[in-house]
């Protein structure tokens, strides 16, 4: 084999060694990722918001599609839910059929899943503040909306097993002591939580904040808000109260 046909294989095997890399690492490393915007609209019989998830780095663009659960969870367990989420064997993506962080969470009824949805990623700017009409690059973003009654809400979450039915305040706005909170989670799209995701983006490596190519979790948050339930009124309707 001439010196001249070696160069050329050699340059070739190259080529195509960074093109697979390319490939197997689709989606870009992660430096930022945050909800920009959050919308709450609450009404009598129902809790609706909307979030915009946005995640941004690298030099290849970030993913055609994300995947979002949304979670309930008694506020006094947030430390124990915090304290799984940091637990390293439970957030690194498992090779085979491992429990993991949302299996265990579940496991142990510390959170109830109310949804789970994906959503495209926004091809054009999204304003964020109507006032100063201030725009985030929609390449980046991810529009979710979710509506939840608070029948269906009061029934998942009273049966979480540290809901305490008998401790509430009695007056004329009688409301349970125990507040509840929603976390928001964003799983890597290469991890057993992407069901959603199709099975072709599945495939390419998916990272996270600052480039971690191992953990399950690219947000694992709670939205910034506490709710109680006031029992049923005279209209047999569960309302809520928010701070």
């Amino acid at each position: 084999m001439s010196t001249e046909l070696k160069r050329l294989l050699f340059a070739l095997v190259a080529v195509l060694s960074h093109s697979t890399t390319t490939l197997a690492q689709r989606d870009a490393p992660v430096w930022h990722s945050y909800l920009p915007r959050i919308a709450l609209f609450h009404e009598r019989t129902k809790l609706d918001f909307e979030i915009t998830f946005m995640k941004s780095g690298g030099p290849v663009e970030q993913s055609p599609e994300c995947q979002v659960y949304v979670f309930a969870y008694l506020e006094k367990n947030e430390s124990k839910i915090l304290e799984f989420a940091a637990d390293k064997k439970l957030i690194t993506k498992a090779k085979g059929d491992e429990k993991l962080l949302v299996d265990e969470l579940i496991r142990e009824d510390l959170v109830v899943q109310l949804e789970t949805k994906t959503a495209k990623k926004l091809e054009t700017p999204l304003v964020i503040s109507p006032k100063s009409r201030r725009t985030i690059y929609g390449g980046n973003c991810y529009d979710f909306e979710f509506s939840f009654d608070n029948s269906n809400l009061f029934k998942k979450i009273s049966n979480l097993k540290n809901f305490d039915h008998g401790s509430f305040v009695d007056s004329d706005h009688r409301y349970y002591n125990d507040k509840f909170k929603l976390m928001i989670f964003v799983p890597v799209n290469d991890c057993k939580y992407a069901t959603l995701i199709p099975e072709g983006q599945r495939k390419f490596y998916d990272f996270a904040h600052f480039g971690d190519r191992e953990t399950i979790i690219q947000y694992f948050k709670p939205l910034p808000y506490r709710f109680q339930f006031k029992p049923l009124d005279k209209d047999n309707v569960v309302l809520l109260y928010v701070d």
